[in-house]
């Protein structure tokens, strides 16, 4: 709550011409209410406007709300300024906290970051590999910089252009890293704004593409590098099927096959269970999650799908074989029932497969068809583009689970039936099934 008693827009000037806010000739000779107006105009960053009842509203940053802000009005302008000026104090411990270093911003940051691990909206909460990666960048970018020792306050933004310049050569950051680093320092500032330990914003007005012209250029790569040629699908499917002839136990094959079937992510193969099979669909429910700690080992998490975005792929006759056989090899599998019987790839032992048992067996499964390198990953975007020749990008999207941006997400809408879903994965299967009966004649 906001105290304005005994409030004077004067008490404020003097903070204000310290941090360079306003200048003197602002003030010289001006009343009280163009000193308030002009001081928010410079540090108030929402407008003011008059509402039809004749109050004057604006916006005050609120980290309470989902938007991120709280809807303020008062009966005349004059209140309102006295209001944003005694909610931007800079007391004296604001004062103190804006001369702590950058290293300790960072940190203070990141510690309010971890109020929002597994939040209620998970979708929307943070994962604790995501505090990991912080910690990880600023030990390997930041720590024993000039900028870490740096005071914030004293901190101007084309200070910390060259600062985070000279950490992008002096470590050849790549682009996308480079990114990171910038949206970590644009975030701390932000929260340094935020808590009233800074008036302005330093991160706010860097230029990000030059600093990223600073970056180590990594060439894009071609797309026969990201995808699978229908000649290479076909070699590692044969390598899974020679693979599952002399060992029909090993269940990771299996779940091979099913990503070259629906496009999945390696930790819903993982995290697939019997329970969400049905005649018609198959249900991605379930994801695995790899969580980093600093403090103790990493842990495999079994909860929603990336994005919390659940959907269903449909049932075609090729899945059906396949789940037919995983049913008929599993008492040979695992003949001893654990807490994992539900999931679909299970080890001898009974427990499931995890996502790395699954990413190494298609390693070693490429290596054996003589292909370079691939990964469920590399699989699932060459079915996504295979669909894509025979469904609409926004079905294709729908089915695999792929986020878009605002606009297909808010104005386009996926009008494809049920039917023709499940036609083009047949046809995908198909396509292959062709091909190699093209080679073997």
């Amino acid at each position: 709550m906001v105290n304005m008693s005994h409030f004077s827009a004067k008490s404020f000037i003097q903070a204000y011409l310290k941090r360079g806010i306003i200048r003197l000739d602002d003030v010289v000779g001006s009343g009280e209410e163009t000193i308030m107006a002009t001081i928010i105009d410079k540090i108030h960053p929402y407008a003011i406007n008059k509402t039809p009842d004749g109050r004057y509203m604006t916006y005050i940053p609120d980290e309470t709300k989902p938007n991120g802000r709280r809807q303020i009005k008062k009966k005349s302008k004059a209140d309102l300024y006295r209001f944003l000026l005694a909610f931007y104090d800079v007391s004296e411990e604001a004062d103190k906290k804006g001369n702590m270093p950058f290293e300790e911003l960072y940190e203070e940051w990141k510690e309010y970051k971890c109020k929002f691990i597994n939040a209620s909206n998970r979708k929307k909460g943070i994962s604790p590999s995501t505090i990991r990666r912080y910690e990880r960048d600023f030990e390997k970018y930041f720590a024993g910089s000039d900028l870490a020792k740096q005071p914030i306050n004293e901190i101007t933004p084309v200070y910390l252009e060259n600062a985070l310049s000279d950490i992008i050569r002096a470590h050849s950051v790549p682009e996308r890293s480079a990114s990171n680093l910038i949206g970590y320092v644009r975030q701390a500032f932000q929260y340094a704004r935020r808590a009233g330990y800074l008036l302005t914003d330093p991160a706010e007005l860097i230029d990000r593409a030059l600093l990223l012209a600073a970056c180590t250029f990594v060439p894009p790569k071609a797309d026969s590098d990201r995808v699978l040629s229908l000649e290479e699908l076909t070699k590692l499917q044969d390598a899974v099927w020679a693979h599952e002839a002399k060992h029909p136990s090993y269940m990771a094959d299996y779940a091979i096959e099913l990503a070259i079937l629906t496009g999945m992510r390696v930790g819903e193969l993982a995290a697939l269970k019997w329970s969400c099979i049905d005649d018609e669909h198959i249900h991605i429910d379930f994801s695995e999650h790899r969580y980093d700690y600093r403090d103790r080992p990493s842990e495999l998490v079994i909860s929603e799908p990336k994005n919390g975005k659940h959907r269903l792929i449909p049932m075609t006759d090729e899945i059906r074989e396949l789940l037919d056989r995983i049913r008929q090899v599993l008492p040979a599998v695992a003949p001893i029932v654990t807490g994992d019987a539900d999931f679909v790839f299970v080890r001898a032992n009974g427990t499931r497969c995890t996502g790395h048992d699954i990413g190494c067996a298609t390693d070693r499964r490429a290596a054996e068809a003589g292909i370079s390198k691939t990964s469920i990953h590399g699989i699932r975007r060459t079915i996504s583009s295979m669909l894509r020749t025979v469904l609409p990008a926004k079905a294709v999207a729908n089915m695999l689970g792929h986020l878009e941006q605002t606009n297909e997400r808010c104005y386009n809408y996926d009008t494809t039936v049920e039917n023709e879903k499940r036609n083009a994965l047949s046809k995908v299967s198909s396509k292959v099934i062709k091909f190699r009966a093209g080679i073997a004649s």
